[in-house]
């Protein structure tokens, strides 16, 4: 196990509250911008471990086939994200970073993006470069695979609860990234409408796996801490809530929309 940082990330303050313990896991955060943060800190070979071929065989599927009907719903499901990135920029290139199978990519590939990947699972690499011919790199953010100002935008679907080093991640993001370009990012949020009502049993601690816990106001800041000005962000609807609404019978037909 590593130390957890003596300072906030984003404050720079020692102070630090408890969030939340399960089973030998703690969560602290920053009292001032509730940034939180897991205790003890796995190593960086307790990490490698974490993400073992089982891992992804439990949280992934194996590669849907590129002509099955699953595949193709599969590629539908990532339409909100599409309608989330469009009205900001119609065309570009784009790079997704822990891109996974890559099946945004071939998403929005099909709108007449440019897309590539970047990712540490070669097994997943191999089925994004293989069955979709969508050019991915296998590695990490760190290793600076790319040239400066490569892209028009990056998107980082629940990635940055996972890393290390989120400031390096964000560093490296703004570097790739073109001049009026757009960073996209997407993490669980624990003060959600989800998250205080399912408490422990709440699915975005994923403990040991997210090592940052956010709320909307403090990965704002952390971005803004980084030069990026928000223009744009959206919350997901409440599953607790769409559930609830569904099992009333005159309220389904607007049971999405109001658990938006």
């Amino acid at each position: 196990m590593d130390k957890a940082p003596d300072l906030c990330i984003l404050c720079h303050t020692p102070e630090r509250e408890p969030l939340l313990r399960i089973d030998s896991w703690s969560i602290l955060r920053c009292p001032h911008c509730h940034l939180g943060f897991l205790e003890p800190r796995p190593s960086q070979e307790e990490i490698e471990k974490l993400y073992s071929p089982e891992y992804f065989r439990q949280y992934y599927d194996e590669g849907l086939d590129p002509s099955s009907p699953e595949f193709y719903k599969r590629l539908r499901s990532e339409d909100h994200r599409l309608r989330f990135i469009r009205p900001i920029k119609r065309s570009g290139r784009l790079l997704d970073i822990g891109c996974g199978y890559g099946y945004f990519l071939a998403a929005i590939r099909s709108r007449g993006y440019e897309v590539r990947g970047l990712d540490l699972s070669e097994w997943a690499g191999t089925y994004a470069r293989g069955k979709l011919g969508i050019d991915v790199s296998l590695g990490s953010i760190q290793e600076g695979v790319f040239s400066k100002e490569s892209f028009d935008i990056i998107t980082m679907w629940h990635l940055l609860e996972h890393t290390p080093d989120p400031n390096l991640v964000l560093r490296q993001a703004r570097e790739w990234l073109k001049k009026g370009g757009i960073l996209v990012v997407d993490v669980p949020n624990y003060e959600g409408t989800d998250a205080r009502y399912l408490k422990r049993a709440w699915d975005g601690w994923c403990l040991p796996y997210h090592l940052w816990h956010f709320t909307r106001g403090s990965l704002i800041k952390l971005l803004q801490s980084h030069g990026f000005r928000v223009v744009k962000y959206k919350d997901y609807h409440s599953e607790v809530i769409k559930k609830k609404l569904r099992a009333v019978l005159p309220l389904r037909p607007v049971a999405r929309f109001i658990a938006r």
